[in-house]
């Protein structure tokens, strides 16, 4: 019998800021309170598990933990120029310049920092942590408020 389990809310939150990119300009700069919520589908084993919740969670942890509390910011976009300078990043893209502590932000491998390519890049981060199960496919959702989310998928067929 097919099954899915979800691990996630509560403890699976980090506060962070970020700018996204439209049209080559940085929009505001702002934060969210982001809530992650992963389903995990399968075939469950003779024991009738499918994977263990604590696995899954130390996962979870493991992929959002550098995002706490830091200001996320593009790294592969042609459009955003960042310099590191003494201990600060200066962040230039369109006509915004943001100069901040370089111990508070973190440079994602991502052209934009939308909700959805954050919650592509969370779900790579936490898929080396889930093999070797019956796991078919598993979902990363990202809430970034209580009426806007993305989610992101991998099969494992």
């Amino acid at each position: 019998m097919f099954s899915t389990v979800e691990v996630g809310r509560g403890e699976f939150s980090f506060s962070a800021a970020h700018a996204g990119l439209h049209d080559g300009e940085f929009e505001s700069l702002h934060g969210h309170t982001f809530q992650l919520t992963l389903r995990l589908s399968g075939i469950p084993a003779d024991d009738g598990m499918l994977i263990e919740f604590g696995k899954v969670k130390a996962a979870l942890r493991e992929a959002i933990d550098p995002l706490r509390r830091r200001t996320m910011m593009p790294g592969r976009s042609e459009e955003v120029l960042i310099t590191s300078e003494n201990d600060t990043l200066s962040i230039v893209a369109g006509r915004k310049r943001y100069v901040l502590p370089a111990e508070d932000v973190v440079v994602l491998p991502l052209a934009n920092t939308t909700t959805e390519a954050i919650a592509g890049y969370l779900l790579e981060r936490a898929l080396p942590y889930l093999p070797g199960y019956g796991l078919t496919t598993v979902e990363l959702e990202v809430s970034e408020a209580p009426d806007t989310s993305a989610s992101a998928r991998f099969d494992f067929t």
